[in-house]
């Protein structure tokens, strides 16, 4: 095989890994068709390879385990007849020749029942997994919209600093949690390009249809079906706070890719100290996960390249974190 040079950076590993893999199938097709690679062997290395791969073993799922089975399910009566010795390949042939009905019929049963095997722990397997799967949902259930009416509203004290941050914003601007679509109205009216995605329908429905524009979807299904670079702001509110980790990073990282050069982002978020105040909304103590630190929102935005400013809440029960992504950043996307 050619010699590929390494990745320079994290960036570019996928493009390495699917040209190394490219070289590797046009390889393998060259072999095919000179007749380097016949088809015995290259079913011999898949078998060696699902044998001795961790997939094989305890550290795989049965998913994976049952790729073993598949491979060898069809059993070859065919055998072959190459020789190193004198007439030892026409001595094979014939025998080969006498025998292939026997050997056939009864390799054809075997296949049947491999095949039939394999069917039925495959069923097995996508029963496990829809078990497994019900199973973390109620372990782990969905992060929820965190809503407090003293927080989430109009005359809440973070709304005027937000919307004179995006006031200057030339694209289109997005609201998370938009409710009945009141911050959408407020923006508009500045002259922003503003729209709203709500995961309960129950608000969309509730809202009153003025032109505002609002959609009844989950804000992280939303944003994948938005193409990169295409948004000039988007505005956090209600959905970060019950976020666990996992679903915090993966939205931070579609928001990255999501914004234009020098897009913003604000978050707003309830405290450590409103989480856990009377004054919380109930779907705190339903969330899988807890707001983060101030300090914490600081350092995530500033290590994906935003320039950071923050300002907690006149009572210390909520936050206001404003982020401008850097030209450098989306440069090297």
């Amino acid at each position: 095989m050619s010699a590929t040079l390494e990745p320079a950076s994290d960036s570019d590993e996928d493009a390495y890994l699917a040209r190394v893999l490219s070289e590797i199938e046009a390889e393998v097709r060259a072999k095919r068709a000179s007749g380097e690679l016949p088809a015995r062997v290259e079913r011999e290395l898949d078998e060696l390879f699902l044998e001795f791969s961790p997939v094989a073993g305890r550290a795989g799922g049965l998913h994976d385990a049952l790729r073993m089975v598949d491979a060898a399910t069809f059993i070859d009566p065919v055998v072959p007849v190459g020789s190193a010795k004198s007439g030892g390949a026409v001595v094979k042939k014939g025998l080969r020749s006498l025998s292939l009905w026997y050997v056939g019929y009864i390799t054809h049963q075997v296949s049947q029942l491999a095949t039939a095997v394999s069917r039925a722990l495959h069923i097995l397997d996508e029963q496990v997994t829809d078990l497994r799967r019900q199973l973390d949902a109620q372990r782990v259930p969905p992060s929820l919209v965190v809503e407090a009416d003293w927080a989430n509203g109009p005359d809440a004290w973070w709304v005027e600093e937000g919307v004179r941050t995006l006031a200057a914003a030339r694209g289109r601007v997005l609201h998370t949690a938009a409710g009945d679509g009141w911050l959408v109205r407020r923006l508009t009216a500045e002259g922003v390009s503003a729209y709203g995605v709500d995961p309960r329908p129950e608000r969309i429905e509730r809202a009153e249809f003025d032109g505002t524009d609002l959609r009844d979807e989950d804000v992280v299904a939303h944003l994948r079906a938005v193409e990169s670079a295409a948004l000039d702001g988007i505005i956090l509110s209600g959905v970060v706070d019950g976020m666990t980790a996992g679903e915090r990073l993966a939205l931070l990282d579609l928001v990255v890719d999501r914004l234009s050069p020098g897009g913003t982002l604000v978050v707003h978020s309830l405290s450590r100290a409103g989480w856990e105040s009377d004054q919380a909304p109930v779907a705190a103590d339903l969330c899988g996960g807890h707001p983060l630190r101030l300090a914490t929102w600081s350092f995530l935005l500033g290590e994906q390249g935003f320039d950071v400013r923050a300002q907690p809440g006149p009572e210390g029960l909520d936050y206001l974190v404003v982020g401008v992504l850097g030209d450098t950043v989306t440069a090297s996307r």
